[in-house]
């Protein structure tokens, strides 16, 4: 499979660096791209569908090969995307499942890659050495996971916001400025992907007006809050590194305490590590990566799902108004658990619908928290919806006229709009699962 011939080469500015996309008459194209289905491409992303999309996005992908030049680059693509493809998998499912998982031929992940990205890269006559960026479709990827008998978390978490505070070893903790370099670590820490999305404060003066150190450590649920609607983050992670003294064996050591709050309540995690004395910003570094890794390895044990079961439930949704129910609906389209939304009755404050899901109960509500919506689960398959406190229905802007000369089903999606259930162990598309329903009399 050999890159053959490259017909156009474009080159834009992507995310403050290089973005090559290759236009190829034959070889890598075929394998990478010739599978692609037509899709409709919605006219609103969500923040929901946008980062399901990330979640199947590995970055930073590296590749060091040596031999001839004139291959070297479709060498290196083919092991990237294995590479990418193994990264993907290890952050949706248990480790050891994911380790021990037999990857498909290279083809069939070629016809898997979406697009792809070349962050960097370096030639010499015998010697390729790149970084890559590639984005999967979600689907195939679910579909194969689903038909190893492999358990897999499709739910990313809301963003969470890192609060940092630097406790030095005399024992001065500090939240803003120059002189936490927690904070800088966790500023300078490289997006990994992953399903929980983690960000740190600027740090500026809106910031450091909001919440001091003091009530951060606290845990002042208020001020902490504040902070977190700027951001746009859900559950807070107040991060507190302590640094001990150097000891005469040239290390010392980092106590890390993670308090966080948020709709689950309120947990604590511990780390401890220590590192060459001389090197602290290194040390900081690793604890911010192990507080990181902690956090998303949480959120995945406990929601892996089996593909291939799901559950239903009649839900009860009292409602207001027109806006409340398109505010709902909306919510509700964000909600990638969902495998069908049927309306079984509609009056003028109440609409009740048949829902399936994949997962147990807890698992969809706490999907449905991540979404604004909150579930209360009155036993025997029924249950109650309702916007989240402080999430009242804002008026919905109409969507964009957007025409398309082609247009074909999505995956998973039938003809006339219902899910495909040819395919047993296929798990859920990407597409929102609540079909146009009519409005709520006023």
């Amino acid at each position: 499979m050999g890159l053959t011939v490259i017909a156009e080469r474009s080159t834009e500015r992507f995310n403050g660096r290089r973005r090559h996309a290759f236009f190829l008459a034959s070889g890598l194209y075929a394998a990478l791209f010739g599978a692609l289905p037509a899709v409709i491409l919605p006219a609103v992303v969500s923040p929901a569908m946008a980062q399901q999309a990330d979640l199947y996005t590995a970055s930073g992908i590296a590749v060091d090969l040596t031999g001839n030049i004139a291959t070297l680059r479709d060498q290196a693509l083919v092991q990237g995307q294995r590479l990418a493809l193994q990264k993907i998998i290890s952050n949706i499912a248990p480790p050891d499942r994911a380790a021990s998982l037999s990857l498909p031929d290279d083809n069939t992940i070629g016809s898997w890659v979406q697009d792809f990205e070349i962050e960097d890269e370096k030639t010499s006559a015998t010697h390729y050495i790149g970084r890559f960026t590639f984005r999967f479709m979600a689907q195939p990827v679910r579909d194969f996971l689903a038909q190893s008998g492999v358990d897999f978390a499709q739910a990313p978490s809301k963003k969470m916001l890192v609060v940092p505070i630097f406790t030095d070893e005399t024992g001065t903790s500090v939240l803003w400025g120059a002189n936490n370099q927690w904070l800088h670590a966790w500023a300078t820490r490289p997006a990994s992907g992953g399903l929980v999305p983690l960000v740190a404060p600027s740090g500026n003066l809106e910031d450091s007006n909001t919440v001091s150190a003091t009530q951060a450590l606290a845990g002042d649920r208020g001020h902490l809050e504040q902070l977190a609607q700027r951001y746009g983050a859900g559950d807070i992670l107040v991060t507190e590194a302590k640094l001990s003294p150097a000891g005469q064996d040239g290390q010392r050591g980092l106590n890390i305490s993670v308090t966080q709050y948020g709709i689950g309540g309120t947990r604590t995690y511990r780390e401890t590590l220590s590192g060459p004395a001389d090197n602290v910003d290194q040390l900081l570094a690793q604890g911010a990566d192990r507080v990181a890794t902690q956090i998303n390895q949480s959120w995945k044990s406990e929601n892996l799902l089996n593909p291939n079961r799901q559950s239903e439930m009649t839900i009860d949704v009292p409602v207001a108004n027109l806006k409340q129910w398109v505010e709902i609906k909306k919510r509700l389209a964000g909600v990638n658990l969902l495998r069908s939304v049927r309306l079984v009755s509609l009056k003028p404050s109440l609409a009740v619908i048949d829902v399936s899901y994949l997962g147990d109960a807890a698992q969809f509500s706490r999907t449905l928290a991540q979404n604004a919506l909150v579930l209360s689960d009155t036993g025997s398959g029924s249950g109650t919806l309702a916007l989240a406190p402080g999430n009242a229905a804002v008026p919905v802007p109409a969507p964009a006229n957007t025409q398309s000369n082609e247009t074909a089903p999505a995956a998973g999606v039938s003809d006339g709009g219902a899910p495909d259930s040819g395919t047993p162990d296929a798990a859920p598309s990407d597409q929102p699962a609540v079909p146009d329903q009519p409005a709520v009399p006023q």
